[in-house]
């Protein structure tokens, strides 16, 4: 899988249908997305990455949440909610290039811009290894929440069809 940056607008667009999408700017850092994990029809879904929590630490993976763990060192470096994963638009995101990161993230130094990368290229090798079940994953659960809209599950989820029609209205109104 790969790293993609989400455009802020379009995100800003979806919260007001769905409170449960995600912020993507932190002041002068960005939460990143990761690669495609499923596709309806022609409509692309994109999961947050989040930096650890406190609570992470204690909750189990699950349908809607993967921890990211180096099975060598045992090390909690990032989580994924797929409960959060959204359709998004071609023209509405932009594949991170590591040489390009400074474009959407500022550093207080050019060691920062390293460690950052770094730690990108270690969450992106743990990834890399359970991408198959993260994608078998995303695919249970939205059909799950499509065909139980009420469920306990269903609730801790994005609206996926909500998000899906609207992300179908903005793709045509910004051609």
């Amino acid at each position: 899988m790969d790293w993609y940056v989400v455009d802020k607008k379009y995100i800003a667009y979806l919260k007001k249908y769905d409170n449960k999408v995600g912020n993507v700017e932190y002041g002068d850092k960005l939460k990143l997305h990761i690669g495609i994990l499923i596709e309806i029809g022609k409509i692309k879904y994109y999961v947050p990455v989040s930096s650890p929590k406190l609570k992470h630490y204690n909750m189990r993976n699950g349908l809607d949440f993967q921890k990211i763990v180096d099975p060598e060192e045992e090390r909690l470096y990032a989580v994924i909610n797929i409960n959060n994963m959204i359709p998004v638009p071609d023209q509405c995101v932009t594949q991170l290039k590591y040489d390009k990161v400074q474009e959407f993230r500022t550093f207080e130094n050019e060691k920062s811009k390293t460690d950052y990368i770094y730690l990108l290229q270690k969450e992106k090798s743990i990834i890399d290894e359970i991408d198959e079940a993260i994608r078998k994953k995303a695919n249970k659960l939205y059909r799950k929440v499509s065909k139980y809209p009420e469920s306990s599950l269903a609730k801790r989820c994005c609206d996926f069809k909500l998000l899906q029609e609207k992300s179908l209205e903005y793709n045509e109104t910004n051609r």
